[in-house]
């Protein structure tokens, strides 16, 4: 997640230092494994030895060339200082305008007693390491290191000049998702990061979720939710030659698959649940008839690209549809079980794309003023004389009727995008 600069001089000071001041308690080690020079300790006891040999191989899972000897140790802590995920220490020194690459780099990893299995802490991992890749290859083929990025390859292929890229974490303007390392290293799993890092969580409709009775997305953070930090800039893969820089970066020659055809995105339709709520529908075509393809449609307030919700994830065999909003299902006993979803205003829809190699591209996007959709759709369920809901409730539901639904531009919490309750009419 953090980037950080270290050399030789102070390295084993600063672990030490580190671990008296972040954690309260001494640190127990709990398993240790060593491999090629490279030493990864436990200090969580949800880490035992077979499970740091797994880890090891996952780290070789990710695209590495000579950098990987310059890596000397990573450390799984139980928790984490102020809510990061991970750190990296790299080990260079400067000896008359030369960079001289040390081999004592250190990646630390947090919260391994949540993050307890190759797949929770693959991402991070992978981000981790990237920072290492990028950074030691840099200073290996161009002499560039953090403070004269600015003249780097990287950032005229990445088209970052111009843009609000920070160099200096120093900045008074310091913003994390403009630090030039975090993008690169965001770049790094986008393209050379393991299927493990880059796996996607099969999100499900609001109309799927209410028929299985199961609770909105317990992993709402996945790779194809958010695929790099930054909402502002392409995503890697829509860069062409990003691909081929960054592995000649190690001396490798590979030409990126070509991109898929972007799809057009129809129109919203909706109607009205049976709770008196819009339910909306989008669906959108298959321009790459032969190619297997992964989509999930996301949603975020126009004002705010941080805030996106999955709706759904399909496959390119699958009807390409979506249902989103507030969805109702009356069942045999005269209850009505409804999932309540409200948008106002602006909000808009995008479309990931990612292939059978792992890549994910940036698809189309619609933004739609959803207070008038929805004024749309309650007038033509006039127009059109649909029923309304019995008025004669039995019993209250189980969400107080004037609590609204709170939409994802007024909370960071997926559990309070959605409420469910039962209503029984005579």
């Amino acid at each position: 997640m953090k980037f950080l600069k270290i050399n030789i001089l102070t390295i084993f000071f600063t672990i030490f230092l580190f671990k008296i001041n972040i954690f309260a308690a001494p640190l127990k080690t709990y398993a240790t494994y060593t491999a090629n020079n490279l030493t990864i300790t436990s200090y969580s006891k949800s880490w035992n030895k077979n499970m740091l040999k797994d880890l090891y191989v996952e780290l070789l899972n990710n695209f590495h060339g000579d950098e990987f000897n310059y890596l000397s140790n990573i450390y799984i802590y139980p928790d984490s200082p102020e809510g990061v995920n991970g750190l990296y220490y790299d080990n260079i020194s400067l000896e008359n305008g030369q960079y001289i690459l040390g081999n004592k780099a250190y990646i630390n990893l947090y919260n391994g007693e949540r993050y307890n299995t190759i797949p929770k802490i693959a991402n991070t991992l992978s981000h981790e390491y990237g920072h290492h890749y990028m950074i030691y290859n840099l200073v290996k083929t161009e002499n560039i290191y953090y403070n004269n990025l600015k003249n780097s390859k990287y950032v005229k292929i990445r088209n970052l000049e111009g843009v609000p890229v920070i160099y200096d974490t120093e900045s008074e303007d310091y913003l994390y998702h403009w630090d030039i390392m975090e993008i690169m290293a965001d770049d790094y799993v986008q393209l050379l990061g393991s299927s493990t890092a880059k796996i996607s969580y099969n999100y499900k409709s609001v109309d799927e979720l209410l028929k299985a009775n199961e609770n909105p997305y317990e992993n709402p953070y996945s790779f194809n939710l958010k695929p790099q930090l930054n909402p502002f800039i392409p995503l890697a893969a829509d860069i062409e030659g990003l691909y081929k820089y960054l592995l000649s970066l190690s001396g490798f020659k590979l030409n990126q698959p070509k991109a898929p055809i972007k799809p057009k995105l129809n129109n919203i339709t909706g109607t009205i649940a049976l709770n008196g709520e819009p339910t909306y529908n989008i669906s959108w075509n298959n321009p790459n008839k032969d190619a297997i393809l992964e989509y999930t449609l996301v949603i975020y307030p126009d004002n705010n690209p941080f805030v996106a919700y999955p709706l759904k994830t399909v496959t390119s065999k699958e009807p390409l549809n979506v249902t989103f909003g507030s969805y109702s299902i009356k069942q045999t006993d005269g209850t009505i079980k409804s999932i309540s979803q409200i948008y106002e205003d602006n909000y808009t829809l995008k479309l990931y794309i990612k292939d059978s190699f792992g890549f994910i591209y940036s698809g189309p996007t619609l933004t739609s003023n959803f207070t008038q959709l929805s004024k749309n759709i309650l007038s033509n369920n006039k127009n059109n004389n649909v029923k309304k809901e019995p008025p004669n409730m039995i019993e209250k539901p189980s969400a107080s009727p004037d609590i609204k639904p709170i939409g994802p531009s007024s909370s960071g919490s997926l559990g309070d995008l959605f409420y469910i309750n039962n209503k029984k009419y005579l």
